[in-house]
């Protein structure tokens, strides 16, 4: 079920409003965004892009500089202009296309050049801005989304610092289990993971991928990792949307409790829910299913 913000969109959507849709992690863009491309507004033609080949991927869309067959640079009044010269009209935002901007300015900063806000283009056209702020990805933690959110804004206070600092232990024992751990490389990274899974006496279970390549001289990039070690009690982050709804989404954390075959059974706020192999797409820039991958989304 949509929020009453989400809903908010597809109305724009429905009213052929120009929009930028924001707002901080977790709050559902990449869910509405996703949502707007499966509506029931068959009517247009809508096409999903992204500025880089990974937020492409997670949309299931393609690049904004393969859609257009243009170079890095000044995208978006560039966009414009070519659109406008391709029907001689200069009075409407890419001569009349319909644009769905997502996105959060207080993340990274562009790599070159300035903000697309600061577009001469985009302060005429887009001026309608949907704020998403309900938290699906830490729905359950009202207080740690108010401390992101204090870091996102450059406003952090006091109260924000001591309670992060609850969370700052010397030894690793006396951390949550439920807590992510964060490292620089991904090695680290594994030392870590396999460290923990040894300590588990349940035997572990491989899960490998099935994939589908088209093109095997062309480098896929998959979400979903090629195979992982399972054992019951582990504790393991989603990568996928399962069910956004029930807060399985991608980034939660879950403990296992038990493995079949195709399938792991997990445990979230008291909940025993099944999880199920998913198959993850990558699209070429005529929307065609060049490589695919089955498995877990683990």
């Amino acid at each position: 079920m949509l929020s009453l913000q989400q809903q908010k969109a597809l109305q724009w959507l429905d009213e052929g409003i120009n929009f930028l849709i924001t707002g901080g992690a977790g709050c559902g863009k990449s869910y509405i965004v996703k949502e707007i491309a499966q509506s029931i507004h068959i009517y247009k033609t809508i096409h999903i892009t992204a500025s880089t080949g990974k937020a492409a991927h997670l949309l299931n869309g393609v690049t904004i500089h393969a859609f257009a067959g243009i170079e890095t640079a000044q995208t978006f009044d560039l966009l414009h202009l070519i659109t406008c010269e391709i029907k001689q009209c200069y009075d409407e935002l890419f001569r009349g296309i319909q644009v769905i901007a997502c996105g959060d300015f207080f993340q990274l900063p562009p790599v070159k050049g300035e903000f697309v806000f600061e577009s001469k283009i985009w302060q005429q056209y887009m001026t309608q801005v949907l704020v998403l702020t309900e938290c699906f990805r830490q729905k359950e933690d009202a207080q740690f989304f108010g401390a992101l959110n204090d870091i996102r804004f450059g406003q952090v206070s006091d109260q924000t610092i001591n309670y992060f600092m609850t969370r700052c232990f010397e030894k690793d024992e006396n951390i949550n289990i439920k807590y992510t751990r964060l490292f620089f490389r991904n090695l680290e990274v594994d030392i870590y993971n396999n460290k923990k899974m040894d300590n588990i006496k349940y035997e572990g279970r491989w899960f490998y991928a099935k994939d589908v390549i088209k093109n095997p001289n062309i480098q896929y990039s998959f979400q979903i990792p090629a195979a992982v070690n399972l054992k019951i009690s582990a504790v393991v982050m989603l990568v996928r949307n399962i069910n956004v709804e029930e807060g399985l989404c991608n980034g939660s954390v879950v403990t296992l409790t038990l493995l079949e075959n195709n399938a792991v059974w997990v445990s979230m706020n008291g909940k025993e829910v099944k999880i199920e192999f998913v198959k993850e797409d990558i699209l070429d820039c005529s929307h065609a299913v060049v490589g695919s991958r089955l498995r877990l989304p683990l």
